[in-house]
């Protein structure tokens, strides 16, 4: 089928300013998770000594307050898009092999990309006297680990951000092209980031999982890639941690020169499992991405892809130059 340029242009400025919209109801969701839990505390019976429980509780504080600014603004974006017709096809398996290769590439050249944003925030620092790990909001969110934070981390958040991005994003986008959809969800993926290291391996990463999601035309394989990938790094900060905690100092020490280790080898095997399967997926994509038509620009060259880069350019300049 071929598109107008008026196609182009209407659905992805629409999907990108309903992602602009989410953004902004982010941040209301947060000031009004602010009122609510104020109006919990004041609340003196025992239904608001059980609810301000659940506010405060390391283990559902951090559920409740993202509830309110990530998991609804995320919801919201399902009703706004809604009239846009999505490209649904008949589900299909994923072998294992497939899927362990995906995840070799995901790790390996996500780890590679993660060491290029942190040299480059420490090149900036250099100039702008902010420290490299100011930078990335993951410092800060590692250092206040909480078991709440780390559900979060390890199951809610591959299960919202891939039922958004490629099960709301790609769906809509991908009847102008399995490599089109793939690429622009993972450019909008690593965007949200909001911050130049999480940027650069966060599209990666979204190049992997927008594969399995035209692959398989379902979310439920890279729901558990994207919990795999995240729970990996998780388990590598919690251990160590704990080992610090416990006061096995040699033993944080012997865990971090083997997890330098491992990751080493994740690189080389992410090189490996790209040059061997991921150039071939990459070809498979393109042979199903449409006619080709000069009007493929605008899937970035419309209003709401602009401005979208200008709000999260905005704060990823915000945390270099904090």
């Amino acid at each position: 089928m071929v598109h107008k340029r008026r196609d182009f242009l209407i659905t992805f400025t629409v999907l990108c300013l309903a992602m602009c919209a989410c953004s902004g109801l982010q941040y209301l969701g947060s000031a009004f998770y602010l009122m609510v839990r104020h109006w919990v505390f004041s609340l003196e019976s025992g239904g608001g000594r059980l609810l301000s429980g659940l506010f405060s509780s390391p283990w559902t504080g951090v559920l409740v307050q993202y509830v309110f600014s990530i998991g609804l603004p995320f919801l919201a974006v399902i009703p706004m898009t809604w009239f846009l017709r999505s490209d649904r096809r008949p589900a299909q398996k994923l072998s294992a092999e497939v899927w362990v290769s995906a995840l070799f590439m995901a790790l390996g050249l996500g780890y590679i990309f993660n060491f290029l944003g942190v040299f480059l925030d420490s090149f900036i620092s250099i100039f702008t006297g902010v420290p490299a790990g100011d930078m990335n909001p993951v410092m800060d969110a590692l250092d206040a680990l909480t078991p709440g934070m780390v559900i979060y981390t390890c199951l809610v958040a591959p299960f919202m951000e891939e039922l958004l991005f490629r099960g709301v994003l790609l769906r809509k986008a991908r009847r102008f092209g399995d490599r089109t959809a793939v690429v622009f969800t993972a450019v909008m993926f690593g965007l949200m980031h909001g911050n130049l290291n999480q940027f650069l391996y966060a599209v990666v990463i979204g190049l992997v999982l927008g594969y399995l999601a035209v692959r398989t035309n379902r979310i439920l394989y890279n729901v558990l890639l994207h919990m795999a990938v995240n729970s990996f790094s998780m388990l590598l900060v919690m251990v160590e941690d704990g080992l610090y905690a416990l006061g096995l100092s040699w033993a944080a020490a012997a865990f971090s020169f083997a997890s330098c280790l491992m990751v080493l080898l994740l690189i080389a095997a992410g090189i490996y499992f790209f040059f061997r399967d991921g150039r071939r997926y990459w070809w498979q994509m393109g042979q199903q991405n449409g006619v080709p038509t000069s009007y493929k620009k605008y899937v970035y060259l419309n209003p709401g892809f602009l401005f979208y880069v200008i709000i999260f350019g905005m704060e990823m300049l915000s945390y270099m130059m904090k």
